[in-house]
């Protein structure tokens, strides 16, 4: 029986089997919330990576831009990524 948070009744008998089944429901309840442990997991999972081996990047860029300049910002944003993405 699941959880009812109506019983008991005000000022109703106590009944063992009734307060079993909302214990029962409870815990029910209570096992289907995510351990600490998944909820890590889900963050590992779910999170972006550490960007901190990510050099900073400082280019000055020519009007137009060379194909090196182009590169260099191409290269830096694909690091960017590859750490955000966790990959290791």
């Amino acid at each position: 029986m699941a959880y009812d948070p109506t019983l008991p009744a005000n000022n109703a008998p106590i009944v063992s089997a009734e307060l079993r089944s909302q214990f029962a429901g409870l815990k029910d309840l209570i096992d289907q919330k995510l351990s600490l442990a998944d909820v890590q997991a889900q963050i590992n999972t779910l999170a972006a990576g550490e960007c901190s081996e990510v050099d900073d990047f400082q280019l000055a860029v020519s009007n137009p831009p060379t194909q090196a300049e182009v590169q260099a910002i191409a290269d830096a944003l694909h690091a960017l990524v590859f750490y955000l993405k966790r990959e290791e």
